[in-house]
């Protein structure tokens, strides 16, 4: 199981940067090996199908991490950052405003004890956290210049049981 905490989002004139903590947690009644762990953030944008944007269809992900080993109920954090360059962001307009909605994306990959392969996907919704209203998250502007959010927040999104 992968679970994320986005720690701030900043945007630059070139980059947007996320940085992040990945718990993977072994929730099966063996132990696990040799687990390598990638992912990636992206843009999410009506312009591009579900697959793509959950990270389905595409290339594989970059690689971020590898764990050695997991016993049953145990985990282990990975932090991190994700670039993703403003040129390979599609804003959503609304009037002025261009606004940006990262999604972040994670594929790992083990071994249990019999040496089968073991996987699991995940991917998180990130956005403003607005305590004053409803649970949905905001997205960020990127046509007010530079900046940096700490009160972020992120949520699981639904990934196809068809894979």
């Amino acid at each position: 199981m992968l679970t994320l905490e986005a720690v701030r989002l900043g945007a630059t004139l070139v980059n947007t940067t996320l940085a992040y903590r990945l718990t993977a947690t072994n929730a099966g009644p063996d132990a696990l090996s040799d687990i390598a762990i990638s992912g990636d953030m992206t843009a999410a944008h009506a312009s591009r199908s579900m697959e793509e944007q959950l990270g389905i269809a595409g290339p594989e992900l970059p690689p971020i991490g590898r764990i050695e080993q997991l016993q049953p109920d145990e985990s282990a954090v990975l932090e991190g950052e994700f670039r993703l360059p403003l040129a390979a962001v599609t804003p959503i307009r609304h009037g002025q405003a261009q606004l940006f909605v990262p999604v972040a994306r994670f594929d790992a990959w083990a071994s249990d004890s019999a040496h089968r392969a073991v996987s699991a996907r995940a991917a998180f919704l990130v956005g403003q956290d607005n305590a004053t209203a409803s649970d949905r998250l905001q997205p960020f502007r990127l046509d007010l210049g530079p900046r940096v959010w700490d009160a972020i927040g992120q949520r699981a999104l639904e990934i196809p049981e068809t894979l």
